[in-house]
């Protein structure tokens, strides 16, 4: 019964603080519910009318990639005029789009944070109840011992699910990030080594994963052709986001087969021996009694 309560409270405790707060895994830049909800409020209430109350650079909400994309279209606005309302409905599309893919991810790791302290709760309901049953006194060295490797488990999670976020989604943020900002310039009046300079086309140059070096090389043929040839390159762009879509959906499923890789190695590593401790000492104890 007391497990029972203790877990349902760590439930609450675990939900509540994961929907207030960042993801523990989340990039250098913040990835938080708020900050995505308040970027897209900004965007829905933004009129090309008034640019004159615009809110300045920097004061805009925080979200990945989207904030300094729409701080290019609003220093573009005010150095060459214009409106750019198409550019906004489209990265406001993009956006509602990311907000659902890193709620998805919240949820499979608030799944592996509820897995991971029950087996932690689960084992120590069952020593403090055999503790109670046999009426035996283990040594609180051990049983610390037992729980600081536990805990050693639950404090890796986090890192090793940053590292395998970074692993799969870092790169895909980069090519996004182009690829928006490409889009969004296709009919601003600039020549088209300015926008690419704008874009950062560069930066594919770091991109590492093979899994999105098909994506990389078309994009740089289709920035050459832009540079060579001139004319749209709108429809070239469009088919790259629709691909790297696709791309991202399969790295999520990646991502979550990985995780659950993850989960069960760490508790084959410091949640099963934890247990089998426990027996070792409370047979070695029951041993020495009779």
């Amino acid at each position: 019964m007391l497990s029972i309560i203790i877990y349902s409270t760590l439930i609450f405790a675990l939900v509540y603080w994961l929907e207030g707060t960042p993801m523990v895994f989340s990039n250098p830049l913040n990835t938080s519910k708020n900050h995505g909800e308040d970027l897209e409020s900004w965007l829905k209430r933004f009129n090309w009318g008034n640019r004159q109350e615009l809110q300045a650079p920097g004061r805009l909400p925080l979200y990945k990639f989207y904030t300094e994309v729409v701080e290019i279209l609003l220093s573009l606005a005010r150095k060459m005029g214009g409106s750019y309302q198409d550019s906004m409905l489209f990265l406001r599309e993009g956006l509602q789009a990311d907000r659902q893919f890193e709620k998805k991810l919240k949820e499979i790791v608030l799944g592996t944070w509820l897995q991971m302290l029950m087996m932690v709760v689960l084992t120590w309901g069952f020593i403090v109840g055999a503790l109670f049953v046999v009426e035996i006194k283990i040594s609180l060295f051990k049983l610390a011992l037992i729980a600081i490797w536990q805990g050693i488990g639950l404090g890796l999670l986090p890192f090793v699910i940053s590292f395998f976020r970074r692993r799969f989604f870092a790169d895909i943020g980069k090519l996004w990030k182009i690829l928006y900002v490409l889009r969004s310039l296709i009919k601003v009046p600039l020549s088209r080594s300015e926008i690419l300079t704008i874009a950062g086309v560069s930066e594919i140059k770091t991109i590492q994963q093979k899994s999105l070096f098909h994506i990389v090389e078309k994009l740089k043929e289709t920035c050459q052709r832009a540079l060579q040839m001139g004319g749209s390159y709108e429809e070239e762009v469009l088919s790259l986001m629709t691909e790297l879509r696709f791309q991202e959906k399969w790295h999520f499923e990646l991502f979550e087969k990985r995780l659950m890789v993850i989960k069960l190695g760490l508790m084959s590593i410091f949640f099963l021996p934890s247990y089998l401790a426990f027996i070792f000492l409370l047979l070695g104890d029951l041993l020495t009694l009779m």
